[in-house]
């Protein structure tokens, strides 16, 4: 694809998915290339930083689907449980029902870890507060409450993993379908 007929979102989009299966580490500038459709010089007209940059623009475009599939939900008003259950839509849709692999865990690694640390663990934190925020207000205690959505943090990430050394995205549909319940169970 020449560089004029295809647009910076649909750049990252591509970029995105070479990340999500290849890591950091194991996306070089030849694959990235070639998931783009770009030519090396290309991709750096797009982001003079290179790779790194390329994986910080991946980043911030990550977080804001993530920030209008998932956060957006539940920062709505309403029924707790309707919120929720619009959050774990959002989430089956941000991570392709189960088939795309999460960047907190594959940019969280190696050497990567320490350059991405800031922006994932604002990630963790946003869907912890925006999820702890939720079931509080059902009256749950705000500790209990911070807990279960850690615990919903830790359950998606692990139903994931599951999900992509097996093949079978069961467990991370039978998990999204669960915590829901989990949170909002009483205490």
């Amino acid at each position: 694809m020449p560089a004029a007929l295809i647009s910076r979102g649909e750049v990252l989009d591509h970029l995105t998915e070479a990340f999500r299966v290849h890591g950091f580490e194991g996306a070089s500038i030849a694959r990235l290339s070639e998931a783009t459709g770009l030519g090396k010089a290309s991709l750096y007209h797009y982001f003079h930083g290179g790779k790194q940059e390329m994986a910080r623009a991946v980043v911030a475009h990550l977080g804001e689907s993530f920030q209008r599939l998932v956060l957006a939900p539940l920062r709505t008003s309403g029924d707790p449980a309707q919120r929720l259950n619009a959050m774990i839509l959002g989430v089956d849709q941000f991570y392709d029902r189960g088939e795309a692999a999460c960047i907190v865990d594959l940019f969280g690694i190696g050497g990567a870890g320490e350059m991405f640390r800031e922006p994932l663990a604002g990630a963790v934190k946003a869907f912890t507060d925006a999820v702890a925020g939720v079931v509080a207000e059902t009256g749950l205690p705000a500790d209990l409450a911070r807990r279960r959505a850690e615990d919903a943090f830790v359950a998606l990430q692990g139903a994931l993993v599951v999900a992509r050394a097996t093949g079978d995205r069961t467990v991370f549909k039978r998990t999204l379908s669960e915590i829901p319940g989990r949170l909002l169970a009483a205490a």
